[in-house]
């Protein structure tokens, strides 16, 4: 199975070149979007090993904002456009780590080779914190001072938000392993409709549900399955997962996703070494 794995980051380069020296396998190739935050310089020793590749229009992300949205389909663009095909494209961030063999990585692919494997929940009856997200105008993609101020002021005096007619809204995890068809359905999508651009532009952490909700409205979903590759644990009320410790090694690996976040390598690297040994115990030949 041919996978191209998008990493988008703002952290640890060694993490991340840790994470990518454990998936190597000739079928696997790893694109890394480095928010333009940071200096490129910091990651280009990444592009030195094999079938890595640097994405070349990257976005200032700030956190919540469509500029996390944007900087995924400038990366996916760029992977439609080299030419190569692909099975899956599998979406992860730099704090992601394998769990599995890179076999296991390749059969698990190969099971659901024809699906799109994306977590999703509908906003209306499943997940009404989502509503919130799309009723309201929000300002997340910008950083000035006095912006709290203005977007309520915008809410309070504007009249209440549309939504997009006929469409039902979905979401969950920005994660997922999709085909590079639906990819391009949605990139043409978002480029071809300005107005439901410009509605996602204004609701909050649009990248948690702007790929559920344009596929699930799509002829895509009949091939959805409500799964995607990664194990995680998000306590009620935190706005991000665990990041994972030792304490968490045995839950990790009985897990059958093939990777995990989130990890830190800086505060707590026995996990990552102690998932190495599992692993590559298990499948020592």
């Amino acid at each position: 199975m041919r996978v191209a794995h998008l990493i988008v980051t703002y952290t640890n380069p060694a993490q991340t070149e840790r994470m990518i020296r454990q998936m190597q396998h000739p079928e696997f190739d790893f694109y890394i979007h480095v928010d333009a935050k940071l200096p490129i310089h910091s990651h280009e020793f990444l592009s030195q090993i094999p079938n890595v590749f640097l994405i070349k229009k990257r976005i200032k992300v700030q956190w919540g904002g469509y500029s996390t949205v944007q900087a995924v389909f400038n990366s996916l663009q760029e992977i439609l456009d080299s030419g190569r095909e692909y099975d899956f494209i599998s979406l992860m961030s730099g704090q992601d780590y394998p769990i599995k063999s890179v076999d296991e990585m390749q059969l698990f692919f190969a099971n659901r080779k024809g699906k799109l494997l994306m977590k999703y929940r509908a906003f209306d009856g499943e997940w009404e914190e989502g509503m919130l997200r799309i009723k309201k105008i929000f300002l997340a993609n910008y950083h000035f001072k006095g912006k709290n101020f203005l977007e309520k002021l915008l809410n309070r005096v504007l009249p209440k938000r549309k939504l997009p007619k006929g469409i039902k809204f979905y979401g969950s995890s920005m994660f997922w392993a999709l085909s590079p068809k639906a990819v391009k359905y949605v990139l043409n999508k978002i480029h071809s409709d300005t107005k439901l651009k410009r509605f996602f532009y204004y609701t909050f952490a649009p990248d948690e549900f702007i790929f559920q909700t344009l596929l699930m409205n799509s002829p895509f979903a009949a091939y959805v399955i409500n799964e995607n590759c990664h194990y995680y644990k998000h306590p009620p009320k935190t706005p991000s997962p665990k990041t994972f410790t030792e304490e968490d090694f045995e839950d990790i690996i009985a897990s059958d996703r093939i990777y995990a976040r989130k990890f830190d390598m800086l505060k707590d690297h026995h996990v990552l070494d102690r998932i190495d040994a599992s692993v590559n115990k298990r499948f020592k030949y």
